[in-house]
């Protein structure tokens, strides 16, 4: 067999050439091609674009083995079974698992979105059913709501957070940044209130600094929180960390297009979920459909792209993993409404299908307020930042807000994906 060989020139141009396919490579990747919005994540679910919304199932299929519990319903006219206010908007959960309770944490206002007065409640409970009377997570004024309330330490501690409250003006996504965080200890008590992270100037009845904390293993889980950037990337635009930690597309500026995708980066960043799917990737998932991979465990990410056939708007996407090794991907199939909320499961992480109800008919919302979108939505899952392992039960337990009046928790036998459609 005769060698073959490129001298002088030719080896530059080839040389050239594998440099102009790697950038181009690079390209299609970061460009959002549908080539590669297929290879983040793909919707094969025809019964979505079917969807009866006059149903509030969509005219989906229940999921098998479906059990839904209730947390807390806004009831003003007793409150006493309620919140003990009567206060009607309840929203913002986040759930964990901890020392053999689910723990449920959620933001309550008396009555519109964001608005004071307002306070961050939690319950727990030992078998998913019953649910403790609601308590504050902070006292009334110390706090603001965040995406998420539970971390677990790499430590083993399980602390609380909230946003750090400054003022009494209505709150918003990108101003938040300081924090405050307390201990739940094992005998499932909470400990004292510490300042997370401390907003530019200090604010009247500001708790002290966690560092000053006798208790060195809270001190050391406090630090160990603030070393995990993707854990706070959870929370709208990376707005509780240092801007050098942020995700390189928190700022439009850096993404790679026209004018046009740099003003819709604006809105990439809102309540992000992150799971690690069969290739070790790690998928990040936000508001209005945006999602971005990781291949170096969180250390860099590609440029988001909005896969074509996931239909979302601005209703939570969440995705994890199962005990069983599949995946599951649970959203609002609509741009607007709210209504179902729809289960897929997944083999690979990648190619989703099979969709399902994850509630059976929903109740009218009972009370007004602003920002009240009707529906099911907001849900969460247990993941490795909230869940200890000593909630033993193969099923997925996830919250979710009704109506943004009403916390529900549900239970879902964990199975498998369904079998790949064969090609026509």
């Amino acid at each position: 067999m005769k060698s073959s060989k490129i001298g002088g020139r030719g080896c530059l141009v080839a040389l050239a050439m594998l440099i102009a396919a790697g950038f181009a490579a690079k390209a299609v990747e970061e460009s959002g091609s549908s080539r590669s919005q297929n290879d983040v994540l793909r919707i094969d679910a025809p019964e979505l674009k079917k969807l009866n919304f006059a149903l509030s199932t969509g005219g989906l299929p229940i999921v098998p083995g479906l059990e839904t519990y209730t947390v807390i319903r806004s009831d003003r006219e007793n409150p006493e079974r309620a919140e003990g206010l009567g206060w009607t908007y309840q929203h913002h959960p986040d759930i964990a698992a901890w020392h053999g309770r689910l723990y449920v944490g959620w933001d309550s206002c008396e009555r519109d979105e964001d608005t004071w007065p307002s306070r961050e409640l939690y319950s727990s409970s030992t078998n998913g059913k019953d649910w403790a009377k609601p308590m504050e997570m902070f006292p009334q004024g110390t706090s603001t709501p965040l995406r998420i309330y539970f971390f677990l330490a790499p430590n083993g501690h399980m602390l609380v957070i909230a946003g750090l409250r400054v003022s009494r003006e209505k709150t918003g996504e990108r101003t938040k940044g300081p924090l405050v965080a307390r201990e739940l200890r094992v005998d499932h008590t909470l400990g004292d209130v510490f300042t997370l992270r401390p907003p530019a100037q200090v604010v009247p009845g500001q708790p002290p600094p966690f560092a000053t904390c006798k208790e060195k293993e809270f001190v050391r889980a406090c630090e160990q929180l603030l070393d995990t950037p993707m854990f706070l990337l959870q929370q709208d635009y990376g707005r509780l960390i240092d801007p050098p930690l942020r995700m390189k597309w928190n700022d439009p500026a850096n993404w790679e297009g026209d004018t046009e995708l740099k003003k819709e980066a604006e809105n990439f960043g809102k309540a992000m979920c992150f799971f690690e799917r069969k290739d070790s990737a790690i998928v990040g998932i936000g508001k209005n459909r945006w999602v971005t991979i990781s291949r170096d465990g969180g250390g860099s990410w590609t440029q988001p792209v909005r896969p074509e056939s996931l239909i979302s708007g601005m209703g939570k996407v969440w995705g994890q993993k199962t005990s069983a090794g599949s995946y599951v991907l649970i959203y609002n199939p609509d741009l607007r409404n709210r209504w179902p909320l729809a289960m897929l499961t997944s083999d690979d992480g990648i190619t989703f299908r099979d969709p399902h109800a994850v509630h059976g008919v929903l109740p009218a919302r009972r009370y007004e307020g602003k920002a009240k979108d009707p529906g099911a939505s907001y849900h969460r899952g247990l993941n490795k930042w909230n869940n200890d392992d000593s909630w033993k039960d193969e099923a997925l337990w996830l919250v979710y807000s009704l109506n943004k009046e009403e916390i529900r928790v549900i239970r879902i036998p964990v199975r498998k994906s369904a079998p790949a459609r064969s090609s026509p």
